[in-house]
């Protein structure tokens, strides 16, 4: 296990001059769940316990590694600004993902899910990680690839200056594209993985790929939009073909959807997004993460309506939010909490 932590590829370089010595680094991050505190915080669970409950591989980054790199700018709340900013970028794709089927569904729901590095992986983590209140998430929450890109992207790119130069340079196809192609030679030299992490790093590969060509067509497209407008075509239709709601993804599905990519078929329901680029999102509070049940966090059991079970697992409360809105506080809600909220369906 700890070995897997070891092996890295390059996901994210830096791009802007506070991103100097920054980088995002993808490696084979093997699981496990949240522990159960009832929403108390205890010192007996920083105990070390006698055996790890492993809920399966991502291929991606830890939360604090995405913070740490997008952080830097020097704005009013910049910590929290930061949280809410990837907050707002990653749940659409986890509001996509509980409609998506197919075995690739299972491996990318993992990468938004919440799920903690292992103990044993962490040491390995050698860059620089930014210190997250507890009550907001945690450093070692793993966030796949594709996701760790879109939403990094979805951030920067909120900056028109920024969005400016990530358009004039094609940044976010050239990213894409670098991180298949390193995803695709991956080689496991020193760990030994079992078939089940194969398909983790398929499943990447695959979202990867779809996430590219979709950029791509948006841009050539939407070539005549301001880069504002632009940059955010390009995101909202890498989203989409990452994460495309109601359908089925896996390999077999792949050719399909590249196709439909091509033929843009697929970006028929794509919300239409203003000149300015800033796109509505509903923020859904949910009950604090400690106080869902482990075995609904992954579970590919279907809400029934009027089901009492499922109705007592949530609480729902609206937050307005907004991609452009310059946040300088956080709500009492964790983005763990958040991002489990929207899997306790699959």
């Amino acid at each position: 296990m700890r070995a897997a932590g070891c092996e890295r590829c390059l996901a994210l370089g830096p791009f802007f001059e506070y991103q100097q010595t920054a980088a995002v680094y993808v490696r084979r991050l093997v699981l496990t769940l949240p522990t159960l505190t009832s929403g108390k915080r205890t010192r007996d669970i920083a105990k070390a316990s006698s055996g790890v409950a492993v809920c399966g591989s991502v291929f991606g980054a830890p939360l604090g590694a995405v913070c740490a790199y997008l952080e830097g700018r020097g704005v009013p709340g910049e910590k929290a600004y930061v949280l809410r900013s990837i907050r707002t970028q990653l749940l659409p794709l986890a509001k996509a993902l509980k409609t998506i089927d197919g075995a690739d569904a299972v491996f990318l729901s993992r990468g938004l899910a919440s799920c903690r590095v292992a103990n044993a992986q962490r040491d390995c983590i050698t860059e620089p990680l930014s210190k997250i209140d507890s009550k907001y998430g945690n450093v070692y929450t793993c966030i796949g690839t594709t996701a760790t890109i879109l939403a990094c992207f979805g951030v920067m790119s909120v900056v028109p200056a920024h969005a400016q130069h990530l358009v004039r340079d094609e940044s976010l196809v050239k990213t894409l594209r670098c991180a298949m192609e390193q995803l695709d030679h991956w080689r496991c030299n020193s760990a030994f993985m079992p078939q089940e992490a194969w398909g983790a790093l398929a499943a990447e590969r695959r979202a990867l790929r779809r996430a590219t060509d979709a950029a791509r067509m948006a841009s050539y497209v939407y070539q005549d939009e301001a880069p504002s407008a632009l940059i955010m075509r390009q995101l909202a239709w890498a989203k989409h073909a990452a994460y495309p709601p109601h359908r089925r993804v896996d390999e077999a599905c792949q050719r399909a959807l590249l196709r439909a990519i091509e033929t843009q078929t697929l970006f028929q329901s794509v919300a239409s997004t203003d000149p300015s680029g800033a796109i509505s999102e509903r923020v859904i509070e949910t009950v604090p993460l400690s106080q869902i049940a482990e075995d609904r966090l992954l579970s590919k059991r279907l809400r029934v309506k009027g089901d009492a079970t499922s109705d007592a697992s949530e609480s729902w409360a609206t937050l307005s939010s907004n991609a452009s809105s310059n946040f300088t506080s956080v709500s009492g809600v964790s983005l763990d909490g958040e991002l489990v909220g929207r899997f306790h369906n699959l």
